[in-house]
């Protein structure tokens, strides 16, 4: 401990030596800068025992700015070791102001603010595509591998002055909101002679229901299931439309112009408001504001926390039982069959279907261990460490008597007998996320994660990768990945058809900005640490053209795909086979302005 001590004391005294390079004063603002960046992230999370501080540079010597920083930055170093191992990202750095000051700021809105655009690509099955002859769109005669633009989409957001935050899928429909908080539904239903589709373009979304408020209300949250549309209001009211695709094969067929999806239901057996919702294929969560869970629809697997055998579908609210340290529930997560929830310390829970080791409690599809932390360098540097001896490899084992067997013991939290089902209707902690070569040496575990995704039958974590101590434009995340990986899912390789969390492939040195899943395919949209431009990376199943390219065959690694040059990506979207996503109108450069008014001059 005292080592530790003198090493972080000496890490703040050494911050505060004077710059030997750079140019007087740009040098010293450099270095005051950085300085105050240690101190903000202490500040931060000691909470009222340093509070933000305003560095002034010397115009004389160096030494005599250091002098004055001393104090700060002993500080810094000490609430570095009061605070060392826990996970949170800096809420405030370190910027000069108009008078050559630097003060501690908030971080810039482009960190902070929500990601909506005025433009629309989708791919993957035509079914959803939300077509629009009046807008000039394509009629799709098969399903698009490439990313196209849903007019539609531009010309309302252009006329209206609006922009689209958000986008949900479903089998043959579709929903999207707009940052004024409407709602917009679009699908496909099949002609009466069964040759063809017929498409319904993007109409508003009607609640006859305006009860007390008599007015429209807003929506912060949409989402789909496999036959219905959900949405969250803002004063966290979960509204339902049921029956969507035979609404949406009525007005199709109808003579008359279509008019919009009417109806909607409120969700009633919720004690407190709801400030977060994840709707599945066929059940749906709910977090209210108190942080408790409650689940609604199937639960032939148990993902509604109840005992399959006993009740096959929850058709009432039904509050989910967490241990007393788990409470409360800060993220939740819906699957196919299987739900996953993130409690207040950071611990992951999941219940529900395992078949497929998506719940990520380890390896449960037998009651044999792992043995590679007994292999290769992992084994040798747990060698090196503990003394305990390497398991030999398979060519060199005896047999399943053989005394390396007895290496691997079983690392899941649960085990099934011969002929019991694999699944878990009581929620149960998730393993420890398997800490990669890097981190091997040294023992550091991975934080709690700050995202939470999945699709039919894996999870997905998003975890930050990069020290908590840099600042926001440095921050750096990793995606793991555990269940379902026949179609390349998990995005890490095809060498297993099911894996424990595992990191999949993705750029290092990357954040995440929106990650988002559909049955068997993914879709990420990351920005290199250093760079501005955002990249759409896509993996897992094109049978349909959803993860982009020609080819229908499965897309693991990842890979990127491309869009316009004078468009910037906002976020991600993916639905069942669908994929889009939302962007804004880059600005052009110089060059790219003067070419076109040079052109017109000659």
């Amino acid at each position: 401990m005292r080592a530790r001590w003198r090493s972080l004391a000496a890490a703040a005294l050494g911050a505060t030596s004077a710059p030997t390079g750079g140019s007087g004063a740009r040098g010293r603002r450099a270095w005051a800068r950085g300085a105050a960046s240690v101190a903000a992230a202490a500040s931060a999370s000691a909470g009222p025992l340093l509070q933000p501080w305003v560095v002034r540079p010397s115009s004389s010597s160096s030494s005599t700015a250091g002098g004055a920083l001393v104090g700060s930055a002993c500080a810094a170093g000490l609430a570095a070791l009061a605070i060392s191992g826990v996970p949170g990202r800096p809420p405030a750095f370190a910027e000069e102001d108009d008078d050559g000051d630097v003060v501690m700021r908030p971080p810039p809105a482009a960190l902070t603010a929500p990601r909506d655009g005025s433009r629309i690509f989708f791919w993957g099955i035509r079914n959803a595509f939300p077509f629009s002859e009046a807008s000039g769109d394509a009629l799709p005669e098969a399903d698009m591998r490439s990313p196209t633009e849903a007019l539609w989409f531009r010309r309302h957001a252009e006329a209206t002055q609006r922009r689209w935050r958000q986008l949900a899928f479903g089998p043959s429909f579709g929903a999207a909101r707009t940052d004024a908080g409407e709602l917009f539904a679009w699908g496909s239903c099949r002609s009466k002679d069964g040759k063809g589709r017929i498409f319904l373009e993007p109409r508003p979304i009607v609640l006859d229901d305006l009860g007390d408020a008599g007015s429209a209300p807003i929506f912060s949250d949409v989402q789909c299931s496999e036959s219905a549309i959900w949405a969250l209001t803002g004063d966290g009211v979960v509204i339902v439309w049921e029956r969507v695709p035979a609404s949406i094969s009525e007005r199709a067929v109808s003579s008359s112009r279509p008019s919009g999806l009417t109806g909607g239901k409120r969700v009633n057996g919720l004690d407190r408001p709801v400030k977060d919702m994840s709707v599945g294929a066929s059940h749906a969560a709910f977090l209210t504001e108190d942080g408790r869970v409650y689940c609604l629809g199937s639960n032939k697997c148990g993902e509604c926390g109840a005992d399959p055998a006993k009740t096959a579908v929850a058709s009432s609210c039904r509050l989910i039982k967490f241990p007393r340290h788990v409470n409360p529930v800060v993220r939740v997560h819906c699957g196919k069959s299987h739900t996953v929830a993130v409690g207040a310390e950071g611990q992951v829970l999941s219940w529900g279907d395992d078949s497929k080791i998506q719940l990520g409690l380890g390896d449960t599809r037998s009651n044999c261990g792992d043995e590679r932390p007994w292999e290769g360098s992992r084994g040798y540097i747990n060698k090196v460490q503990t003394g305990e001896g390497m398991a030999p490899p398979s060519a060199l084992r005896g047999g399943p008597l053989a005394p390396s067997f007895s290496k691997a013991r079983p690392t899941s939290s649960a085990r099934y007998g011969e002929f019991e089902a694999h699944a878990q209707w009581k929620p149960q902690l998730t393993m420890d996320i398997p800490l990669e070569f890097e981190r091997q040496v040294h023992g550091t575990p991975y934080p709690p994660p700050d995202g939470l995704v999945g699709g039919d039958d894996f999870t997905i974590l998003m975890v930050r990768d990069s020290p908590d101590w840099f600042s926001p434009e440095e921050e750096s995340n990793r995606l793991f990945c555990c269940g379902e990986n026949g179609k390349g899912q998990c995005g890490r390789s095809l060498q297993t058809s099911q894996q424990i969390f595992s990191a999949t492939k993705l750029p290092r040195n990357s954040f995440t900005h929106s990650v988002s899943c559909g049955s068997d395919h993914c879709l990420a949209v990351l920005q290199r640490v250093g760079k501005r431009k955002r990249e759409i990376w896509a993996w897992g199943s094109n049978e349909k053209g959803q993860a982009g390219g020609s080819s229908a065959a499965v897309a693991c690694p990842a890979s990127r795909l491309k869009l316009p040059k004078d468009v910037r990506v906002e976020a991600a979207w993916c639905g069942f086979n669908t994929s889009a996503v939302v962007c804004s109108d880059r600005p052009l450069s110089r060059a790219r302005q003067e070419a076109p008014a040079a052109a017109t001059a000659a």
